[in-house]
This record gives structure tokens, C-alpha cells and sequence, in this order.
């Protein structure tokens, strides 16, 4: 049974589940309730009362995780992705900043290959976001893992 018919009922939690589910018939629209729902993360972090079992953290990191993995590129998931790495929380690198890194150069930097203008624009809120968050530093394993600079000088040169 799939569950397309969940992601248009009238509660969001309901809609997210439904998008998290394993059965994704309507790959776009389930991408985008899971966007919708990472517009507001706090919010989304607040419907459920109690932590879920199989869920690890904050409910917002899995619903990050499958929106990273449900799209076909990082372009389709950007603007949420930039926008959270732009609010600037520091203590989100493995679950958030980390994984969206990730997304953005699947394959690694290769600086023979010019910046698709949705990794310039990540970049530059990791370079805007430094001074106050540490937003590099404190990922710096996950800017090495993609082939990255591990300090704001670095990573500003790339741009």
C-alpha cells in the first residue's frame, strides 16, 4: 500500500510521515511536504511530544536525511538547505550542515568544474555564517570529505 493518498491530508505531521514512508509512488510532491515541513524546523521538531521510535534526534534530522536522499539533486533542495545553514546554529554539523554538505558535492569539489550556482550559493552562507558559528571550522571534517578547504580564507577563494 502506498501512502500518496497521507501526503495531502490535513495535518503536516501526517503528510511528513506519509513522505517518509517507503513507498514513494509521488517522488515530487513528497519531496516538497518534506521541504515544506524543513521551512519551519522548530515547528516540525515540536509535533510529536515524545521522541519516536527509530527516529534519532531531533525529528527535523530525519526528515532533512530523506529529503537529501528522495532528491535528485541538490538544486531541488537548496533554498531550504542554504536557508538552514544560513540561520546559523552551531551545534548542527552532523545531522544538518554536515549531510547538506555532503549533498551538494556528492562527488567531491573538483575545482576543474565550475560551481553550479546553488553550491556557490551554499558556500556563501557558510563563508557569511563563520565568524559568529564557526560554521566551517566546526565542519571541517565534512569540507574535507568533499574535497573542500577547511577554513573560511580557503573557502572564500573557492567562491
Amino acid at each position: 500500500m502506498g501512502t500518496s493518498d497521507l501526503l495531502v491530508d490535513t495535518d503536516p505531521a501526517v503528510r511528513v510521515c506519509a513522505a517518509l514512508g517507503p513507498v514513494r509512488d509521488d517522488r515530487p510532491r513528497a519531496l516538497a511536504v518534506l521541504l515544506d515541513a524543513l521551512r519551519d524546523p522548530y515547528t516540525t521538531d515540536g509535533w510529536f511530544p515524545e521522541p519516536l521510535c527509530g527516529v534519532d534526534g531531533w525529528f527535523r534530522f530525519t526528515v532533512l536525511r530523506s529529503a537529501l536522499d528522495l532528491a535528485a539533486s541538490f538544486e531541488e533542495v537548496a533554498p531550504v538547505a542554504i536557508a538552514m545553514v544560513a540561520a546559523g546554529d552551531r551545534s548542527l554539523v552532523d545531522n544538518e550542515r554536515g549531510p547538506i554538505l555532503f549533498r551538494a558535492f556528492p562527488g567531491g569539489y573538483d575545482s576543474a568544474h565550475a560551481l553550479t550556482s546553488a553550491q556557490r550559493a551554499l558556500l556563501r552562507a557558510f563563508v557569511d555564517t563563520d565568524e559568529a558559528t564557526g560554521s566551517i571550522g566546526g565542519n571541517w571534517l565534512w569540507f574535507r570529505a568533499a574535497g573542500l578547504p577547511e577554513n573560511r580564507e580557503g573557502v572564500a577563494a573557492v567562491l
